[in-house]
């Protein structure tokens, strides 16, 4: 990747980290996740031409087979932005998941394919540092808090909040930090982080990050909770991810 002169050397090359980083952090944990959008990535690829921008059909099966993934696909669309020699198709995938576009930059006349994706992945690298940075706040918080059994000590607070506040293309992360957290209790850990309970409520962030509300369950199976999580993460549509209303108290 090169960011001609958009920024120096050194912040290009904390992009580049934080880009492949991230990547090669949900390969390790959900490779079945990274396999899935490539096969449906190259299926696209094979009927378009990345040159012909005029003749992509978004209504194709192919592209449509992307986009029903959602926002969950972000880090996996930005690397392809960052090391795709012809980035055109991803900045045109990216544009489409994208949950806040009044957030997007902008394309004008003037602006070429390269310079947009250079705008795009410096918006994904202040994403990333923001979000690692309030997901640390966060288990800070539970870790303080880590006697209690009440859910709203964990959840009703402003670090919860600053979560929820980077929307939707934060659940890889998220993801990432709840897969960690039970590998640590499987293994005997008390936590990853040094947090407590709270290390069982990824759920509800993640359900508020998809579906806008809490679950509103009373009981938890939290080895299924997280399973039913990472099947949906793995290869489910965003549209079909574990939902939950007031009238369900149990998963």
């Amino acid at each position: 990747m090169d960011l001609g002169n958009a920024i120096d050397a050194e912040a290009e090359e904390r992009i580049v980290w934080s880009t492949t980083r991230l990547y090669l952090s949900v390969l390790e944990a959900f490779p079945k996740h990274v396999q899935d959008f490539q096969t449906k990535w190259r299926s696209w690829q094979e009927t378009i031409s990345p040159q012909d921008a005029s003749a992509w059909d978004d209504s194709a099966p192919s592209f449509k087979a992307l986009t029903a993934l959602g926002p969950k696909i972000i880090p996996l669309v930005i690397y392809q932005l960052a090391f795709n020699p012809t980035p055109s198709t991803a900045l045109h995938l990216y544009s489409t998941l994208d949950p806040n576009p009044s957030d997007l930059p902008r394309s004008t006349p003037t602006t070429t394919p390269s310079s947009h994706a250079e705008q795009i992945l410096l918006q994904a690298f202040t994403r990333n540092r923001a979000a690692r940075d309030a997901l640390a706040n966060w288990t800070e918080h539970c870790e303080r808090v880590s006697r209690h059994s009440s859910l709203p000590m964990y959840t009703e607070c402003t670090e919860y909040d600053e979560l929820l506040a980077l929307g939707p293309a934060i659940v890889p992360h998220v993801m990432l930090q709840y897969a960690k957290d039970v590998k640590a209790q499987s293994d005997g850990v008390v936590s990853a982080s040094g947090i407590g309970r709270g290390v069982l409520f990824w759920y509800e962030l993640l359900h508020e990050l998809v579906w806008g509300r809490k679950t509103g369950v009373r009981t938890v199976v939290f080895g299924e909770m997280y399973e039913g999580w990472k099947e949906w993460f793995d290869e489910g549509e965003w549209e079909g991810a574990p939902r939950f209303g007031r009238q369900e108290e149990a998963y």
